[in-house]
């Protein structure tokens, strides 16, 4: 079998191009249709965690309390929309859809941590949308034991001893997208799968 030559291949290409450009609906499919999916695919399907509205319910009002709630403030990740005194106003505001994420700090808060005994904090997060949620849990999970090991270092320094080891650290970091931004993601992905989608496309519309 004779192999077909570069003149060949070439004119074959300028037909099928001339072919697919000169129906109007075929160009609408070749280049409208990709950009809108780029688009809405790419850029406004956003997985990223900004801004969680979150109340605050602070039994124990105390430095120690108030640098824990700045600790979620500062992290970009939530936003404190209403400071309460009831547990309950966490649960009307989920409820209302006015917060997605309530956090709960006891009393003697402050005084369990400078004692070294340990305190807890209760973290409640709407489950309505999953994916938030559980995004939103990540996040705090991880500025609380932050904010534990910080103070078991302060609490250790100011009684003259040194903390006891934290066991093994493991740190993820990613070195394409540090930022973990879903656009950086999602783009690349979808320019990926309107490729392979646009060219089994084309080859159906020329076959027909």
């Amino acid at each position: 079998m004779t192999l077909p030559s570069r003149r060949h291949v070439r004119e074959l290409v300028r037909k099928e191009t001339r072919q697919l450009l000169r129906d109007p609906r075929t160009r609408l499919i070749i280049l409208v249709a990709p950009i809108v999916q780029l688009l809405v695919f790419g850029y406004a399907v956003n997985t990223d965690i900004r801004d969680v509205r979150t109340v605050v319910v602070d039994h124990d009002a105390s430095q120690d309390s108030r640098r824990l709630v700045s600790a979620f403030m500062a992290s970009g990740r939530f936003r404190v929309v209403e400071r309460a005194s009831r547990p309950a106003a966490i649960a009307d505001a989920l409820d209302r859809g006015e917060a997605v994420v309530g956090l709960q700090i006891p009393a003697g808060f402050a005084a369990d941590l400078a004692s070294g005994r340990g305190t807890e904090v209760q973290l409640l997060v709407d489950g309505t949308d999953s994916n938030t949620g559980t995004v939103a849990l990540g996040y705090a999970g991880r500025i609380v034991q932050r904010f534990a090991a910080d103070a078991l270092h302060e609490t250790a320094g100011r009684a003259g001893r040194t903390a006891p080891p934290a066991g093994i650290d493991l740190r993820a970091r990613a070195w394409y997208n540090p930022d973990l931004a879903s656009r950086d993601y999602n783009v690349p992905a979808v320019i990926g799968a309107i490729l392979m989608l646009m060219c089994l496309l084309l080859t159906a519309l020329a076959v027909a």
